[in-house]
């Protein structure tokens, strides 16, 4: 437990920038969100549209004591395009959860929303946690979407194995919040 402590303790006073995609695991970001800034972390997140229709911008407002972001369209009253900025900022870009269509953006370098966008403008460690139906994360396109990503350098935390919203039991669970928090640290040490 102490190794644990000091590993993540590497995420203190460290920026990252959380993203959340439609997934019904975007709930479980409310638990990720408390459990970053435990370890110090400034976490500023960034919704999908279809993320705020499982969890609230204000939900994740008030546990991150950050204004939260979900539209290229809302941003702040700066200069500097607000995506920009955050991409600028982040220390890490974490995706938790990440869906097929948001792998599938990043993989094609498409930015249909303020993710992809941000995705695209940092130069952070980027790591995702895919969230989706079994049959979802073995398809073959998210499978090749998957190994584009890993040779640009992206991390992944694989989803686990257990009953799927869906009611299938499969691969595709968010991977567990405290080793979401721990892989987060080792890519800032």
């Amino acid at each position: 437990m102490e190794q644990i402590n000091s590993h993540v303790e590497k995420l203190a006073g460290k920026v990252v920038v959380l993203g959340v995609s439609g997934s019904i695991a975007a709930y479980k970001s409310a638990d990720l969100t408390s459990e970053l800034r435990k370890a110090g972390a400034e976490v500023f997140v960034v919704m999908t549209e279809s993320a705020t229709r499982f969890i609230t911008p204000l939900t994740l407002g008030t546990l991150s004591r950050n204004p939260v972001a979900v539209s290229l369209w809302d941003e702040g009253q700066g200069w500097q395009p607000g995506h920009i900025e955050l991409a600028d900022q982040a220390d890490l870009f974490l995706v938790a959860p990440a869906t097929a269509n948001q792998i599938a953006n990043f993989a094609r370098g498409q930015c249909p929303d303020l993710l992809a966008s941000i995705y695209l403008a940092t130069r952070a460690p980027v790591l995702i946690a895919p969230a989706m139906n079994g049959k979802m994360y073995e398809h073959e396109a998210t499978q090749e979407n998957l190994k584009i990503l890993e040779s640009r350098g992206v991390h992944f935390i694989d989803p686990v194995v257990g009953e799927l919203a869906c009611g299938y039991e499969g691969v595709g669970k968010l991977a567990p919040i405290d080793q979401i928090v721990l892989e987060s640290a080792g890519l800032l040490a």
